[in-house]
């Protein structure tokens, strides 16, 4: 198993996603009697348009690391930075190609943040920003894994036009275990090739000690210790695919004009799926929200919006639906098919659900599908819900290009606040913070720093990768 960080959200076994965007998620129509998921639009919601007014580019508002000339340094206490300021910061390490942008992927250790970029994985030390270690990939990055385990992640690049070299990395130090070709013959990768995959990604997960790799026309295991190939099925091309793993590994497939297929995999029997269940394209769109428990988005089918999403817990021994929480009309979902974070603006923790909303956070209870109680924060910004630790809610609000940060702690039992801790009001810290905060990313709470981290793609060398705020804990 992976070892989950010190406080905070964990994007390993499984990953419960959360989020600093706050955007409005939108699919255009698919063909057939279904809509499937096409490429989808960011609509920006809220306050975050006023973001826009002010050119929207990171570089226009002065993003430096702390080894640039005339960096500001943060605020300092007798230990370390004061709560709410900028701890450190990294831009891309590399300039981006345009047309391999991606920087899918962040894992933790005890005290390393790691970040895959177009290019290149770095790791970072959380607290300090320090470099640690880094290497350069042999190609465009295409995939990466969603969830790491015993310390170890993998990504995918690009081999000879064909996302098909997969790689496995230590965490800790960087060194690769193994490298290894999905499909040896290249012919055979023709649908592993950005032209042929349409918008049918790969997607990588981890589970039970294997690498399972899916896409439009096929899947495979490997095993995670060594890369050797365990099991492999070929299908008639879908249009969609979907997978995480950790404490189940589960796939979900949008193949033919009927169904959608959603099925919990043994990885050494890829064929003889642990359950399987279907449902009509025209019940909407799925995406993988958390593992453990089996929390899965929908978005209505037919003629509804298709930002509008249900939470449905499913029973995780036969795949049926226990449990939905309805659409809230006051929530404020971002992204709810991002590769690696599942759905923006949304936490999993054991049997409780929080969403983000105008203003508001809320709970739920994932077993009854029960609204437990709602946290009230600033009325004209989103609030999103971040960690859970030792009874508390971690809730951030995100700058704007006036108004400084803030992260809140409420108890998870009633909703009541804590402690409230408003971030710099440094005009460049408060603006690319604000930058930050409507990025194609989520907000990770991890010894001490509120980390908000680019998990889309890099438009150029000038956009921010990663902001780290001092979070201290405090007594209450």
């Amino acid at each position: 198993m992976s070892q989950s960080p010190h406080y905070g959200y964990p994007p390993q076994t499984p990953p419960p996603p959360v989020t600093s965007s706050f955007t409005a998620s939108r699919l255009s129509s698919g063909g057939g009697s279904g809509r499937g998921p096409l490429r989808r639009k960011t609509v920006l919601g809220g306050l975050a348009l006023v973001l826009l007014l002010a050119v929207g580019a990171w570089a226009a508002w002065a993003f430096t690391g702390d080894d640039s000339p005339g960096a500001k340094k943060p605020a300092q206490t007798a230990k370390g930075p004061a709560a709410g300021s900028v701890a450190w910061m990294a831009k891309p390490r590399t300039t981006p190609e345009k047309k391999f942008n991606s920087a899918l992927g962040t894992w933790f250790t005890d005290h390393l943040v790691v970040k895959a970029e177009p290019d290149m994985v770095t790791a970072y030390d959380v607290k300090s920003g320090e470099k640690k270690w880094s290497f350069i990939l042999t190609g465009p990055l295409c995939a990466a894994s969603r969830e790491s385990e015993g310390n170890v992640a993998v990504v995918a690049t690009m081999f000879g036009g064909h996302c098909i070299d997969l790689k496995a990395f230590d965490l800790r130090d960087g060194h690769r275990t193994w490298d290894e070709l999905v499909l040896a013959d290249s012919g055979l990768g023709d649908t592993l090739s950005p032209e042929k995959w349409g918008k049918s990604e790969p997607r990588i997960a981890l589970h039970e000690g294997h690498v399972y790799m899916t896409w439009n026309t096929g899947e495979q295991t490997r095993r995670l210790s060594d890369g050797k190939r365990v099991d492999e099925q070929k299908h008639d091309a879908c249009e969609w695919v979907d997978a995480a793993g950790g404490a189940q590994l589960i796939s979900i497939t949008y193949c033919g004009e009927k169904e959608i297929q959603i099925r919990s995999l043994d990885p050494g029997k890829l064929g003889k799926p642990r359950w399987s269940t279907a449902m009509p394209r025209n019940d909407g769109f799925l995406s993988i929200v958390s593992t453990r428990p089996l929390v899965l988005s929908q978005s209505p089918g037919k003629n509804s919006a298709d930002d509008q999403f249900d939470f449905v817990t499913l029973d995780p021994a036969t795949g049926k639906e226990k449990a939905r929480i309805a659409y809230n009309r006051n929530w404020r979902l971002g992204d709810c098919f991002l590769v690696t974070s599942g759905c923006t603006g949304a936490l999993v923790d054991q049997d409780s659900l929080y969403v983000a909303g105008q203003g508001l956070t809320y709970a739920y209870d994932l077993t009854g599908g029960k609204e437990r109680w709602t946290y009230k924060g600033d009325a004209n910004r989103s609030t999103a819900p971040v960690a859970v630790h030792d009874g508390r809610l971690a809730v951030y609000t995100p700058a704007t290009s006036d108004r400084p940060g803030r992260l809140a702690y409420v108890a998870t039992s009633s909703g009541k606040a804590l402690r409230t801790v408003d971030h710099s009001n440094d005009a460049r810290d408060r603006k690319n913070e604000a930058v930050m905060g409507r990025i194609a990313g989520f907000p990770r709470l991890v010894d001490e720093r509120l980390l908000l981290i680019k998990d889309g793609g890099l438009a150029d060398e000038n956009e921010g990768v990663i902001l780290a705020i001092s979070a201290p804990e405090g007594k209450n």
